[in-house]
């Protein structure tokens, strides 16, 4: 909870999705949210992906991570991933057609690195720069602003650096590489 701006200490043993659908819906009662209390895998994952515009994953473990990805890339929906771990911040947009590559081209399997949330710990100051970076590139996108695609971009809180790396797709993925049908021959 230190890490969420939405809740309080009286929020402790309540449903996170339902205090935030409550709290967002009192700062703009117009917009539409649905809270769901489950973890999302398979079909239900997929429903839930086909309808949305964007899908911006702030999960913190690798198998939903790439379930979500599977998702997104098998329905040609945008995907904005974040992730902090320590000092350090992570930040990928990936989108149709998946010319750069995908969450699994970087990440080729299920498992979690070594140094993780539970292993390292998280700053949520880390975790405020992060997701507000999540958030405006997901507006970006939506707005029809050019983003930059297929980039993984590291963020140094220890030195406030940021440096790009290129992604590229792997030619053998199963997510996205050749058999995918809209693979880059």
């Amino acid at each position: 909870m230190q890490r969420q701006i939405l809740f309080t200490t009286d929020d402790i043993a309540r449903s996170k999705s339902q205090v935030a659908q409550q709290r967002l819906t009192r700062l703009n009662p117009d917009i539409e949210l649905v809270s769901l209390q489950q973890r999302l895998k398979g079909d239900a994952l997929r429903h839930a992906v086909s309808r949305a515009d964007v899908v911006l994953d702030c999960t913190d473990n690798m198998a939903t991570r790439q379930e979500i990805n599977a998702a997104c890339v098998a329905l040609n929906i945008p995907l904005i991933t974040a992730s902090a771990v320590g000092f350090g911040g992570q930040l990928m947009v990936l989108t149709p057609p998946w010319e750069q590559g995908c969450y699994r081209c970087l990440w080729p399997d299920d498992v979690e690195p070594e140094r993780n949330c539970r292993t390292a710990g998280v700053l949520g100051p880390v975790v405020g720069v992060m997701g507000t970076l999540q958030a405006l590139e997901a507006i970006k996108l939506l707005s029809g602003i050019e983003t930059p695609n297929g980039q993984l971009r590291l963020f140094d809180g220890k030195t406030s650096q940021w440096r790009s790396l290129a992604l590229r797709r792997a030619s053998g993925c199963p997510v996205c590489g050749g058999q995918h049908a809209n693979s880059i021959q």
